[in-house]
């Protein structure tokens, strides 16, 4: 691999980062709730799962709608979060012979994706892997020291419950004893699909308060940056979504700067003119190098999740076989999958997955521990690895341009 040196703008944790559409750098986002003079409204969590979340939209983000959103964040971790001390699921881990835990509406799809996921990785994709990342190190308190005879536990293999071994009624996981769930494979993006959901409600109750007529202003774009997960929903010069030909209804509008009626744009203060006319540009960050690139792409309409070890890993010691440990773990062994180092899944907005980003988020932590031939067979998305040796794979539709040596 040949990396692209000293790009402008930020590579985000896991691999992809927006540097173009106005999208500011992590770190340099405004205050929650501020939006800047000029350019697209801006709000940040800046905590949000761990790693914060920016959001940019052309539409104003109101004080009311930030209150929602932070609300339903807290609502996400309170629920399964294993890093919080009154979440439910730290509740499970605690609970010497289980019982009947009951957990919000919301989880629902989020519990049946993991239901598929475990099917097409034969287990190996598994939320009870949560254990196994606490043997390890990567604890509630992140210790990160390995627990004296963690290797006589990790596993499936060695008997550690199963995904299937906990029974779901509904939204309420049922267990004989303590299980402990993690579910950051797949919960980041299914949090910025929910956050999308929001905001496009939101545009869509406006948009019925004026009898379905958006009296001049402009459609909805943003973009939701979730460190390594992408959701984008920005218009190129063409108004075409990725893999289409077909024309979207607002592409009049786009790469124009005034109002299409005519009207002066100051009439419109809660539109940001400008944000989301050209497609958002992404950088790959290299898994060997967190300050460079191995590749862009540009995005429209679509959610592009990325994995790698390279921000999440600590030494081992006491164990022959392993140095290092990481996030990434393969739940039939609980050890760190380590054939691949970098993962890219690119999903486009199609209505038979209304939760794209998590499937991409789900599939993107997938290809550590399962072909991308077998995850074809239940869903069908573009994916790029870089293999151990450093080989770049990818689909042959799969969009962007890699810097190969």
């Amino acid at each position: 691999m040949k990396p692209m040196e000293n790009f402008p703008g930020n590579v985000c944790h896991g691999s992809s980062t927006p540097l173009e559409s106005g999208v500011p750098a992590n770190g340099n986002a405004p205050q929650p709730g501020r939006k800047p003079s000029e350019g697209p409204a801006v709000v940040s969590f800046p905590n949000a799962l761990g790693g914060g979340i920016i959001i940019t939209s052309s539409q104003q983000i109101t004080s009311s709608l930030h209150d929602r959103m932070a609300s339903r964040i807290d609502e996400f971790e309170r629920a399964l979060s294993r890093f919080r001390e009154d979440s439910t699921v730290s509740a499970m881990a605690r609970s010497p012979h289980g019982g009947r835990f009951e957990f919000p509406d919301f989880t629902r799809p989020l519990f049946a994706f993991y239901d598929r996921m475990f099917a097409a990785t034969e287990g190996a994709i598994d939320p009870c892997v949560g254990e196994d990342l606490t043997r390890l190190g990567y604890d509630a308190n992140l210790t990160f020291r390995m627990e004296s005879g963690a290797f006589a536990h990790l596993g499936r293999e060695h008997g550690r419950a199963t995904w299937d071994s906990v029974r779901r009624d509904g939204t309420t996981l049922v267990t004989t004893g303590p299980v402990r769930l993690d579910f950051g494979a797949a919960g980041k993006g299914y949090m910025v699909d929910l956050l999308g959901e929001m905001l496009e409600r939101y545009d869509r109750e406006r948009l019925e308060e004026h009898g379905d007529d958006r009296n001049g202003t402009e459609p909805l774009r943003y973009v939701i940056d979730a460190g390594g997960d992408l959701r984008v929903r920005v218009y190129d010069s063409r108004g075409t979504k990725p893999g289409t030909t077909e024309r979207t209804p607002e592409s009049g509008l786009v790469g124009r700067q005034e109002n299409p009626n005519g009207r002066d744009a100051n009439e419109r203060p809660e539109v940001c003119p400008g944000f989301g006319y050209r497609p958002a540009r992404i950088a790959l960050e290299d898994p060997d190098n967190t300050t460079r690139a191995v590749g862009v792409l540009e995005l429209t309409h679509a959610s592009l999740c990325a994995s790698a070890p390279s921000r999440r890993h600590w030494p081992v010691s006491g164990a022959e076989t392993l140095h290092e440990a990481h996030h990434l773990l393969n739940a039939l062994d609980g050890l760190p999958a380590n054939d691949v180092r970098a993962s890219w899944v690119l999903f486009d907005g199609a209505d038979s997955e209304p939760y794209p980003t998590m499937v991409a988020d789900g599939l993107a932590t997938a290809l550590f521990v399962t072909s991308a031939a077998r995850l074809a067979e239940s869903c069908d998305f573009q994916c790029a690895i870089i293999t151990e040796e450093r080989i770049l794979a990818k689909s042959r539709s799969f969009p962007g341009q890699f810097f190969v040596a």
